[in-house]
């Protein structure tokens, strides 16, 4: 296949939420007939709620500094799919993911006629054995692999990592992880291995009390950001922090972080917990410290200088809202123009009810995803806000509206869900060039 042939094949796969099927059985099938290639380089696993992705980017840019070649798997992505796959921080090539799609395609073919599977993979499926494959083929030092969804039967979980790595526990995908967070605890501690040391972030008493039992059951050495652990913050500018931090086996001073949002001290905490646990590599705290300033994750908390400033965040659940309402209510006296759009089986009652009651006006948009909530639905959810909304038919038509109705001093949110800052990425970016 070549590049627009496998992105055509990709796309008659479905959207990759709903036409999920969680389970292992197939992609273990894969990985065995593809010479098992998750197990030729070392992994750190990454499961959570929120913040797996920018945990994720940020173990990658450390261990990038202390010069290892390191391979990072995330999802979604926001403009193409090459973005989940990066080789040192470059994604791969539209050649180099078309060759590998090619040898997975060609090897679920002869699986499905050997009836060795049993159904086509998933999109996820798919793309998980190709960042496999792909690791493997440029022979990576370190992979860092980000749950796509849950964690037990999340087809990531085929590796044996040399650290696990669960950021937190909230609501969200539950009609397939559960409707509690002891359950959704549950799905996401089914990461930790046996004797494979384990980080948490969880401070939550009934979910965190999941993740120590699944420890203590398999035996692996857990570290808790809320045990053992000391933060000090001692600055912060334009959003992004300076603090201190004391883990049980060291201490760092004036850890500065690149990425925007007080919670982002509490990721970058299970980041360096994470190297610390490290077996095979000795990573110093220059790498971390470097590391830290330098980590780059677009679309979370993302600021840019366009037609009108804007803020890119891809808070899609109550808890990210609830982060982003904290983001912005500490910039005190900002006018704020909110562009937003949600699939549905999100909660957009508890996300509106954060993010809607800072904003002058609300430009409600649909997605281009078949999951999308339409404005009608979302303005009939939030009818306090009824005089704020704008309905508009597109999501280019909402932002530009958004932009028209704020003043040079104000500031244009785009949030809702990941989907809609995909989209819009590109239009904002170009938009800076323009006034630049």
């Amino acid at each position: 296949m070549n590049h627009k042939e496998t992105l055509k094949f990709l796309a008659l796969r479905g959207n990759e939420v709903q036409t999920m099927h969680l389970g292992l059985h197939r992609t273990i099938a894969m990985m065995k007939a593809l010479g098992s290639p998750q197990n030729q380089y070392s992994t750190i696993h990454i499961a959570g709620t929120n913040g797996k992705g920018s945990v994720a980017a940020m173990c990658e840019s450390i261990l990038r500094r202390a010069r290892l070649v390191t391979g990072l798997y995330t999802s979604p992505h926001l403009v193409r799919v090459e973005e989940r796959m990066r080789i040192n921080g470059v994604q791969i090539s539209p050649g180099g993911f078309a060759a590998v799609a090619t040898r997975v395609r060609d090897t679920e073919s002869a699986l499905l006629r050997k009836k060795a599977l049993d159904r086509r993979l998933t999109t996820f499926e798919f793309l998980t054995c190709c960042a496999f494959l792909y690791f493997a083929d440029k022979k990576v030092d370190i992979a860092v692999i980000e749950v796509g969804l849950g964690g037990k039967l999340d087809s990531t979980n085929v590796i044996v990592p040399q650290v696990s790595v669960i950021t937190g526990i909230a609501l969200d995908h539950q009609y397939l992880l559960g409707n509690t967070l002891t359950k959704i605890a549950g799905e996401k501690a089914g990461i930790i291995k046996e004797n494979v040391p384990a980080i948490s972030g969880c401070c939550d008493p009934a979910p965190r009390r999941v993740i120590c039992r699944r420890a203590r059951a398999v035996h692996a050495p857990l570290t808790e950001t809320c045990n053992g652990c000391k933060i000090r913050i001692s600055g912060e500018r334009r959003g992004r922090y300076l603090f201190d931090l004391k883990t049980p086996s060291r201490e760092y001073r004036n850890l500065r972080l690149s990425l925007s949002g007080e919670h982002q001290v509490r990721n970058a905490t299970l980041a360096v917990l994470a190297m610390e646990a490290l077996s095979s590599f000795s990573i110093k705290a220059g790498n971390i410290r470097y590391g830290l300033a330098h980590t780059n994750w677009v679309g979370r908390l993302d600021e840019y200088r366009s037609r009108r400033r804007t803020l890119l965040d891809g808070a899609h659940n109550p808890e990210g809202a609830q982060l982003l309402r904290e983001f912005l209510g500490r910039r005190k006296g900002k006018e704020i123009h909110l562009v937003f759009g949600a699939v549905r089986d999100k909660d957009i009652r508890k996300i509106g009810a954060a993010v809607f009651p800072l904003a002058a006006s609300i430009h409600l948009s649909p997605l281009a995803n078949t999951r999308s909530a339409t404005p009608a639905e979302v303005a009939a959810m939030l009818k306090s806000f009824a005089p704020r909304m704008r309905i508009h038919r597109n999501m280019k038509e909402a932002l530009y509206s958004a932009w028209n109705e704020c003043s040079p001093s104000g500031l244009v949110v785009v949030t809702g869900s990941l989907y809609l800052v995909g989209e819009l990425l590109p239009l904002v970016v170009k938009e800076c060039r323009r006034h630049d």
